[in-house]
């Protein structure tokens, strides 16, 4: 899955080119990706890509037709993702919901974008991929993805990622110790 360019006829006989996912990430980001599994935990330092792997990752299962929740410790750390996939994604969003954080797109696939104020972001979701970014600083991150978010991948056996930079020896940081 991961490189393929969707070029197939959408709606109104449009077509979506996307630039392959390898040709947009560096060396370590690569790495990453071939070393990935299910639930992966990236703790790395500033300035890495982990955003940006974020988005590459989501925008990958969206044009696939897949379901992707975005979420970040607050709203504020959801404009950058937001626009960079809205930029990216352009004529293949057929629905953007600015109150709901939501994109549609031709292919069938949707975004979500979740703030993690509540541990109850997301209930009754059901996601194919989950981009957990800025993770260290998610507050309440433990009850959320063990009560909330972790049950939004059982039905379509979806895969997670936690990105962010470490903060002390929290939630996040446990998960990435255990590899």
């Amino acid at each position: 899955r991961r490189g393929r360019c969707n070029s197939d006829p959408c709606a109104f006989g449009m077509k979506i080119a996307i630039e392959p996912i390898e040709d947009a990430l560096h060396d370590g980001q690569l790495r990453v990706l071939r070393e990935a599994d299910r639930f992966n935990v990236l703790e790395c330092g500033r300035r890495f890509g982990k955003t940006h792997l974020g988005v590459q990752l989501a925008i990958e299962t969206a044009i696939d037709g897949g379901e992707v929740g975005w979420f970040a410790p607050t709203y504020r750390y959801l404009a950058d993702p937001w626009r960079m996939i809205e930029k990216t994604l352009g004529p293949a969003i057929i629905k953007t919901d600015r109150v709901e954080k939501r994109f549609d797109l031709l292919s069938g696939g949707s975004l979500d974008f979740w703030s993690l104020d509540s541990v109850d972001a997301g209930r009754g979701r059901r996601y194919d991929r989950v981009i957990i970014d800025e993770a260290g600083i998610v507050r309440d991150l433990g009850p959320a993805w063990q009560e909330t978010i972790r049950a939004t991948l059982a039905d379509k056996q979806g895969d997670a990622w936690f990105l962010g930079t470490p903060k002390g020896r929290n939630f996040f940081h446990r998960c990435f110790e255990r590899g």
